[in-house]
C-alpha cells in the first residue's frame, strides 16, 4: 500500500508527520514499512533518523562507488539490475526491523536528473510493495508531474496543514488531483486554534473519519532535529519518560496510524 504525505504548504511537518506515522505502524502496529523522499525535490529525510556524528559525508566525485539509495536503485534500474538483493543492501533498517528507509542519495541534485527519470523511480516505488505492506512516500509540498502522479496513483493520500486560512482556503478552492482516499492532518496542533478539526469538519464538510491531528510537541521537534526519532519513539513505546504532551502526542497518532489503515482498506 502506498501511502503518500503531501503538503498543502511548505513547512507544515510533512515530513515530521510521515516519520512518526510510519514508525507507530512499524514499531506499535507491527507493520512492515519502507519510508522514503523521491529524488524530485529537497531530501531531508537521512537527517530524521540519523545522529548528526553518524551522518555521512560525500564527496563530489560522482562514482559508482559512491552512490546510496534513491541513485543506486535508480543506476540498477536503468540498466536493468533491481532485484531483491539489490533492494536489501539499500534500505537502512530501524524499529527493530519492521521499518526501513530509502537514503536520497547525494550523487546528483533532482535538478541534474532527465525528465524520464519519474519513470524509473514510479517502477522503483512499484517493485517496493514486494518487500513491505507499506511504502510511506513524502513528497513535500511538490507541484509537478511527478507528484501529481503519485497523488493520483497512492492508496492513500495524506494532506498535511498548518491550519493558517490562506493555506486552508487555496487549498479547497483548487483542483489537486488527489486520489480518493484522502485524510487531513493539522500539524503542530494547539487547542486554541480557530481551525481545529470540528471547525474544519464543518466549514469544508468533511467527514468526521477523514481528519485527525498532531499536537505540537518540543520533544519530538527536538528529536527531529537531532536525528533521534527512533529511540525517541521506542522510549515512549516502553513508557520511559511519558509527559501529559508526549501522552496526548501518543494517542493523537495512534488515531492517524488507525485512519491510514482504514482508509488503505477501502482501496
Amino acid at each position: 500500500m502506498k501511502i503518500v504525505f503531501w503538503g498543502a504548504s511548505r513547512g507544515c511537518g510533512t515530513t515530521s508527520n510521515m516519520t512518526a506515522a510510519a514508525g507507530f505502524l512499524s514499531l506499535v502496529m507491527n507493520h512492515r514499512g519502507i519510508c522514503l523522499q523521491p529524488k524530485n525535490g529537497i531530501g531531508d529525510l537521512e537527517n530524521f533518523f540519523v545522529p548528526l556524528e553518524k551522518r555521512s559525508v560525500f564527496c563530489e566525485e560522482s562514482t559508482y562507488y559512491a552512490m546510496e539509495g534513491m541513485d543506486y536503485l535508480i543506476w540498477q534500474e536503468q540498466h536493468h539490475r533491481l532485484d531483491a538483493a539489490v533492494m536489501k543492501e539499500s534500505l537502512v533498517p530501524l524499529m527493530d526491523r519492521r521499518l526501513y528507509f530509502l537514503p536520497g542519495g547525494a550523487r546528483e541534485k533532482p535538478s541534474l536528473y532527465p525528465a524520464q527519470i519519474g519513470e524509473v523511480q514510479r517502477r522503483i516505488l512499484d517493485r517496493m510493495e514486494e518487500y513491505a505492506e507499506l511504502i510511506f512516500i513524502d513528497i513535500g509540498s511538490g507541484r509537478d508531474d511527478f507528484s501529481y502522479h503519485l497523488l493520483q496513483h497512492a492508496d492513500v493520500v495524506v494532506v498535511n496543514f498548518s491550519g493558517e486560512q490562506k493555506e486552508l482556503e487555496q487549498f479547497f478552492s483548487s483542483q489537486i488531483p488527489c486520489h480518493g482516499n484522502l485524510l487531513y492532518l493539522l500539524s503542530n496542533y494547539s487547542d486554541r486554534q480557530v481551525y481545529n478539526p470540528e471547525n474544519l469538519q464543518r466549514i469544508y464538510r468533511m467527514e468526521p473519519r477523514s481528519i485527525c491531528s498532531i499536537p505540537s510537541n518540543p520533544h519530538f521537534a527536538h528529536a527531529c532535529v537531532r536525528g533521534r526519532v527512533e529511540q525517541y519513539m521506542k522510549n515512549c513505546c516502553r513508557s520511559r519518560g511519558i509527559s501529559q504532551r508526549n501522552e496526548q502526542f501518543w494517542t493523537d497518532l495512534r488515531h492517524l496510524a488507525t485512519l491510514i489503515l482504514e482508509a488503505g482498506a477501502h482501496e
